[in-house]
């Protein structure tokens, strides 16, 4: 299970992923009417972004956000009897630092290739169960000027005391890019700590799955057309899709 906390109450939760995410317009063989296609953009959970974040490109090559927010957590840490605490603060974005040395150097040569790049929270503590990781990856399917890079969260065993962010890249050929409110910024999903196997079938595994396959087109299929056999509805009435709540 996906166990998340928010920074603060009033930010999003994580969304249920969806299977459409652009309006077409007239006409039939949209991507979206694929169903592997469909199942891919409906797996996982959504990262929301809690504000509108504008990036202009500046002359030196670099970004900058112009309309940053700060915020302060609702929740207090390090109270005592004599003390009720303090709010954490963090920004929604940020870029990395030239010079930086901590959580690990940035030599200058390569500075220079990821300045494009700029982290951007999720404003959510996250954590699995035992044995679960959490698979950051960018919105399937979608074409937008930046991308979400991948990456796999060891949050059954990483304790973060802070929340997770998303790494972003920014289209260099752009002057300008706005995620607006709301928009979806990068996918999480579950995986499980595993070995897992590749195996090439032998010659007779092979025609056992062929001629299973033949038999599943003789029984669903439609007749041919332009010598293909003819499916259409019976792949999406017999798929298994995974299903994804959240629980407030």
């Amino acid at each position: 299970m996906l166990r998340f906390y928010k920074f603060r109450d009033d930010l999003p939760a994580p969304v249920p992923a969806k299977d459409v995410y652009e309006k077409r317009g007239g006409g039939r063989g949209w991507p979206e009417e694929c169903p592997p296609l469909r199942a891919a953009n409906g797996f996982g959970w959504d990262i929301v972004a809690p504000f509108e974040m504008r990036f202009r490109r500046q002359s030196d090559g670099g970004w900058t956000i112009e309309n940053p927010q700060e915020l302060e957590s609702d929740w207090l840490w390090g109270g005592d009897e004599e003390s009720e605490g303090v709010p954490l603060t963090q920004v929604n974005a940020w870029f990395w630092d030239e010079n930086q040395e901590i959580p690990h150097k940035i030599s200058p040569e390569v500075y220079r290739q990821i300045r494009n790049q700029v982290k951007v929270s999720t404003y959510l503590f996250l954590s699995t169960d035992p044995g679960e990781l959490i698979y950051m990856t960018s919105i399937p399917n979608r074409e937008r000027p930046y991308r979400a890079f991948t990456a796999l969260l060891e949050t059954d065993w990483y304790p973060a005391s802070y929340p997770w962010h998303c790494v972003i890249e920014l289209d260099p050929m752009r002057d300008e890019i706005v995620i607006e409110q709301g928009e979806p910024i990068c996918r999480l999903f579950l995986v499980r700590r595993e070995h897992y196997f590749a195996q090439e079938m032998s010659t007779e595994e092979f025609e056992r799955f062929f001629q299973r396959g033949q038999l599943w087109l003789e029984r669903n299929g439609h007749g041919m057309r332009d010598g293909m056999v003819d499916i259409t509805r019976t792949y999406v009435r017999e798929q298994r899709r995974s299903t994804f709540s959240v629980i407030l």
